[in-house]
């Protein structure tokens, strides 16, 4: 039997057919060619980043190790080099001593500056009280409660059965562990600014911010800001030329106004020039940063690295640290 002409398809309905067809077949070609190229951009910016947080890296550990040099002074010029037109470093250069150290103050006779402490930086005297108490149960080497403190009980019930360690704090994030201290932490972020595990203990009054030093003398905010005018020069500048850094402790006591029994408290809670420097370190490359904070203890021949923490850098951080 033949099949009707109709039923068979006609020329111009084959030509439609096939260029259907080749339309479809070449934005399918564009499409993956399109892809391609767009991943292989993203392979290259991607290898180019990291050469880029390399290199950036490599400008901050430059910065560590001038910094690192004995003869090396804060104001020193060779601690900001710019190495071409889109490659440098800046470092920050001071000590230690400039922070709280928060092992040597958890004993009964320095208990109250750790309280005054953490009331200067938004507690209430009672919940200062009870941190402060866990921070000291934590580092005593018993299981002896104190009145609002935390030993091995509480940390059982909350499901904690390796804790308190009974020792003192080795690092920064061993003080989140503590009860208390991860919620007083997420509304007070600036903490870490403050406190310290190194140094001797006592505050650098030559490094030392307005705020650390109200809080450790026992004065007024406006008292220290005084007090740190009268060392940073007309500038009003900290590490500058025109600085007039304190040569006795007794100078800084007399400007806070202290005096008796406040006064002779204070002078064993501050030096003159703390012996564990801080480097901060930037390096950048265009407008990638990293950088690299150190802590080093003084020493003429062999100086220690006692932390070496890697950060990240927000976009105007070169700006802060001119």
């Amino acid at each position: 039997m033949f099949r009707p002409l109709s039923s068979f398809p006609t020329p111009r309905r084959a030509t439609g057919s096939a260029l259907l067809v080749v339309l479809w077949v070449i934005a399918l070609l564009s499409f993956l060619v399109v892809t391609t190229m767009m991943i292989m951009m993203q392979d290259v910016e991607t290898g180019i980043s990291r050469k880029m947080v390399f290199r950036a890296r490599l400008l901050a550990e430059m910065g560590v190790a001038v910094a690192s040099h004995p003869m090396i002074k804060a104001q020193d010029p060779l601690l900001r080099r710019k190495v071409s037109d889109a490659e440098g470093y800046q470092v920050r250069l001071t000590t230690e001593e400039a922070r709280i150290n928060l092992n040597s103050l958890l004993t009964e006779e320095k208990r109250p500056t750790l309280q005054r402490v953490f009331t200067r930086w938004g507690l209430r005297p009672a919940d200062a009280s009870e941190l402060v108490e866990s921070l000291m149960d934590w580092k005593d080497a018993d299981d002896l409660r104190r009145l609002q403190g935390a030993e091995r009980q509480e940390y059982e019930r909350a499901g904690f059965a390796d804790r308190p360690y009974n020792r003192p704090f080795h690092t920064l994030d061993e003080v989140l562990l503590v009860k208390g201290m991860a919620a007083y932490a997420e509304t007070h972020p600036e903490w870490r600014e403050i406190f310290t595990l190194w140094g001797d203990g006592r505050v650098d009054v030559n490094e030392a911010s307005a705020a650390v030093i109200a809080a450790t003398a026992d004065v007024s905010l406006s008292v220290a800001e005084t007090v740190v005018a009268v060392r940073d020069g007309r500038d009003g500048e900290h590490q500058t030329e025109d600085d007039q850094l304190f040569e006795n402790v007794e100078d800084a006591l007399t400007l806070l106004g202290l005096g008796g029994e406040q006064r002779t408290a204070a002078a064993a809670l501050f030096s003159l020039r703390g012996s564990t420097l801080r480097i901060e370190s930037v390096g950048h490359v265009n407008d990638l940063s990293r950088g690299i904070a150190v802590i080093l203890k003084k020493d003429p021949v062999r100086p220690k690295v006692l932390e070496w923490r890697e950060f990240t850098v927000e976009p105007d951080h070169r700006r802060q640290l001119d």
